[in-house]
């Protein structure tokens, strides 16, 4: 019997199993149906450090991703990981003054520091490459090498022997007189049984069908799909921060953003579309290559339809309610609906990678 079994090896199940680690000696097992940790939500998106503008004020996401932005910069300084602290624009023409003006209040109201609108001289000065009018300029803003991040929550967790159990599966969930069994589908196809005291269940796409394994009473979850595009090599370092047009509410969306990595490359995306039934495909329709192309040459100077080719797509996500394109997370010891020791983290999108450290910390605070 373990005292803790996390579902989910992503970022956030490994941040919550390096916080464990770091806070106590009790024994836990990590259930992940891929081959290794970190293939799902976590190594499929812009790997971008947000600074926590968007975010309804006190709102989980916007808590998580302030406290979070300064501990994950403090944790890759620390341990050696790759990020850069480049900043971004959030660019905009004229007639969208007003737009960005909220954006620059609710970024006040979420105390994020270093935020100040700028026009077209500044911009020019910033990025010669980006065509704009007006922009909100937010210093906090990074990226980070995700799959670094997530080896070194791996590397804290392993250091204390915590059991990782790979390709497989769980199948159905028992709730004891104290804690919970559960059946696993392991790796040649075999179904055990294992019991703990406490559930963490950090399962991202499957997160909700894991949830409703002990009852209906949680949150519903419905995909977001997003493709990203590359630009060609003749824009490598041609952008020294991330450039955002401003966010597509009607659809949870950032918009077609542009962001670089490591290496200097750049590329755009993500897009956002619903996705029919729980139907994880990866491919990228290279017909969407007009969408991209016409969104991101309003911002791009110079952009040719033929720098841009197909690269990678991701799914969030999203916890669905009809009325709310921009739900909030859902993070709970369920110990109110009868599920003592029971943690459900559900629609853990962006800024989840932001948040991972903080919600980490969080989670295993509440482990007795």
């Amino acid at each position: 019997m373990y005292k803790i079994i996390i579902i989910g090896a992503g970022a956030i199940g490994l941040s919550i199993a390096r916080a464990i680690s770091v806070n106590s000696e009790d024994s836990v097992l990590v259930i992940e149906k891929e081959e290794s940790y970190g293939r799902g939500i976590s190594s499929r998106n812009s790997e971008v450090i947000h600074s926590g503008i968007y975010y309804k004020p006190n709102s989980l996401k916007a808590s998580y991703s302030t406290l979070g932005r300064e501990l994950i910069y403090d944790f890759c300084k620390k341990n050696h990981i790759w990020y850069k602290k480049c900043g971004k624009l959030v660019v905009g023409n004229t007639n969208q003054s007003s737009e960005l003006e909220l954006l620059y209040k609710n970024a006040n109201s979420n105390n994020v520091p270093d935020v100040r609108i700028i026009e077209k001289k500044e911009i020019q000065k910033l990025e010669k490459n980006v065509d704009s009018d007006l922009a909100l300029y937010v210093g906090s803003t990074g990226i980070v090498s995700a799959h670094s991040l997530m080896s070194a929550f791996y590397k804290y967790s392993q250091s204390m022997n915590h059991d990782y159990l790979f390709k497989s599966e769980v199948k159905s969930i028992k709730q004891l007189d104290q804690g919970y069994e559960l059946s696993i589908q392991n790796a040649i196809d075999e179904i055990e049984t294992v019991s703990c005291e406490w559930v963490i269940n950090a399962s991202g796409l499957q997160s909700d069908i894991i949830a409703n394994m002990l009852g209906d009473s949680f949150p519903k979850l419905k995909y977001s799909k997003g493709c990203y595009f590359k630009l060609g090599s003749r824009w490598r370092n041609a952008f020294n921060h991330l450039i955002y047009p401003l966010p597509d509410e009607s659809k949870g969306s950032l918009g077609i953003h542009l962001t670089v990595d490591q290496t200097g490359s750049a590329k755009v995306g993500p897009s956002a579309h619903w996705v029919e039934g729980r139907n994880e495909n990866y491919d990228v329709d290279s017909s969407l290559i007009n969408q991209f192309y016409n969104e991101a040459k309003l911002y791009i100077k110079g952009l040719k339809k033929e720098d841009l080719s197909p690269d990678y797509a991701g799914i969030r996500p999203k916890i669905w309610m009809d009325d709310n394109p921009m739900p909030d997370f859902y993070i709970s010891h369920e110990e109110d609906k009868g599920y003592p020791g029971w943690i459900n983290l559900i629609g853990i999108e962006s800024p989840g990678l932001t948040a991972s450290i903080a919600i980490g910390n969080d989670v295993a605070s509440w482990i007795s």
